[in-house]
């Protein structure tokens, strides 16, 4: 009973210090990372024109447009980039699960059959221990080679099973930072696949816009070009009457070219942008995709809420602050790395050994043993180390300031481009209106002989101009509220199951 409690002892103590050990530090979150001087910056509002409220899940089905959401739906299923994506989160969870392996007993089972032999010539009898060459190769052998005998030619059977097992008391929460390093790495990765998702979207819907612009601007060549075709026969009966020339009409024949190549330009631009569509959502690129033909109509205003709350939302961000606790964890790692290690293993088996000619001798073995590892002297080796995590530690968190910044940065660029470009609209819309009356009074003056081709040929010269460019602004206002909720963080999640949600 002595003995048993010798042995028992050291494994008690392991146990009762894996009982006690220390509580793993929480990182810093969110803005909490950054110093103070930057968070007292963070304004209570954005700086640009906005509106507050919540960024709502789904707003890819604000647009209205059914077509949209499928294509939207089509690439966040087909582009083989978000598989290969999904693909990495997938492989970090397992890493999680490989670093938690070691908080729990290594058990392993051995079963042994083996046949020995060896042929002697010498001294036999002499007491000389045999030779033995050890392994050469894969070390699968179970038992001694080692075979007292006096005899030249000798053999045996050996067989057996065995288990053992080893534990690691975590005692200092160098086991528990290693996991929870993994598990935020693993996080940080689900967090980059929501930003891939989102921003996969933001580049279907927009070159899906693209293609209605080119769309528009071809409307708007085709339109002026039909309307140089009639000032044509105009010119040619006038010129009959004598009262145009043949400068007039090779004026007008320049600009109908020119009207010409603007629509085969926006044709190629509307082919070109629904084939970079069809590659993304894993299609061949026949440029036949349909698309709408007009704008959708854009709701009013966007929620942009407060800037503090970007810090919670927005995918890249949210992958940084992982990555700032991955950092954390690591360091804390490194440092109880320095510190005592606890262990316990227990092994037992049940052999048979056969010589031949000989005899059998079977054995029952066992072993119970607690010890405890102090690294005393590696060159230097496991402070360095933690200097690394350290500093690494020291660049997650300028990284997250950074990406924090530009975060920022993005929301107050988008919101003032859609404060300006609403403007710009309202202003083109009249431009547009009013050059178009410009144009039809001067036909009328034509008409009377008050004014002559060349002010017509600028009337309508300004207004293509001002409807190209009125298309163009449109195109850039829907782009830009694109912008505007990828900044945000308004992601393109189509059910609830796929919100990303925060980890511990």
């Amino acid at each position: 009973m002595r003995i048993l409690m010798k042995f028992i002892s050291p494994v008690l103590t392991v146990v009762c210090l894996a009982s006690l050990g220390c509580t793993l530090k929480q990182p810093p979150q969110g803005a909490e990372i950054l110093s103070d001087d930057a968070r007292a910056k963070i304004p209570g509002l954005w700086s640009a024109t906005s509106a507050g409220g919540t960024v709502a899940p789904g707003w890819i089905r604000s647009f209205g447009d059914v077509t949209l959401t499928a294509i939207v739906e089509d690439a966040l299923e087909q582009n083989p980039d978000l598989k290969a994506a999904a693909a990495r989160v997938e492989a970090s969870q397992s890493a999680v699960r490989v670093a938690a392996s070691s908080l729990y007993p290594r058990i392993g089972l051995k079963g042994l059959g083996e046949r020995q032999g060896r042929e002697m010539q010498g001294n036999l009898g002499a007491g000389i221990t045999p030779p033995d060459l050890g392994s050469s190769g894969v070390d699968t052998s179970g038992g001694s080679s080692d075979i007292n005998t006096f005899d030249s030619s000798m053999g045996r059977w050996v067989t057996g099973i065995g288990i053992g097992a080893s534990w690691e008391a975590d005692v200092w929460g160098r086991v528990r930072s290693k996991k929870a390093a993994a598990k935020m790495d693993s996080a940080a990765l689900e967090a980059d696949y929501e930003y891939a998702r989102q921003s996969l979207a933001a580049s279907v819907a927009r070159a899906y816009f693209s293609t209605i612009e080119a769309g528009q601007q071809a409307t708007n060549a085709q339109e002026t070009l039909a309307l140089y075709k009639d000032y044509l026969k105009l010119t040619d009966a006038r010129k009959k009457q004598g009262f145009s020339s043949e400068y007039e009409v090779a004026q007008l024949k320049s600009r109908m070219a020119g009207a010409e190549d603007t629509l085969y330009a926006a044709e190629a631009a509307q082919a070109q942008a629904i084939r970079a569509i069809e590659v993304v959502i894993s299609r061949y690129p026949s440029g036949k995709l349909k698309t709408r033909r007009t704008f959708p109509v854009m709701a009013r205003s966007v929620p942009s809420g407060m800037p503090s709350e970007l810090l919670e939302r927005r995918p890249d961000l949210v992958a940084a602050e992982r990555r700032f606790a991955a950092a954390f964890h690591r360091s804390n790692e490194a440092r109880t790395a320095r510190l005592p290690r606890f262990a316990i293993s227990a092994t037992g088996g049940l052999g048979s050994a056969q010589l031949d000619g000989v005899g059998v001798i079977d054995a029952v073995s066992w072993s119970l043993a607690g010890g405890v590892t102090q690294p005393i002297f590696f060159g230097g080796e496991l402070k360095a180390a933690e200097d690394i995590r350290k500093a690494e530690q020291r660049a997650a968190a300028a990284a997250y300031a950074g990406t924090a910044l530009r975060a920022f940065q993005d929301v107050e660029d988008a919101l003032d481009s859609e404060y300006h470009l609403r403007r710009r609209e309202g202003a083109l819309n009249g431009m547009v209106e009013h050059s178009l009356a410009a144009t039809k009074l001067g036909k009328v003056q034509l008409d009377q002989g008050q004014t002559d081709m060349f002010t017509i040929l600028r009337l309508v010269a300004e207004n293509f101009a001002a409807k190209a460019q009125l298309t163009q602004i449109r195109a850039s206002r829907l782009r830009e509220r694109i912008n505007l909720h990828l900044a945000l963080g308004g992601d393109f999640r189509l059910t609830p199951k796929n919100a990303t949600k925060g980890k511990d």
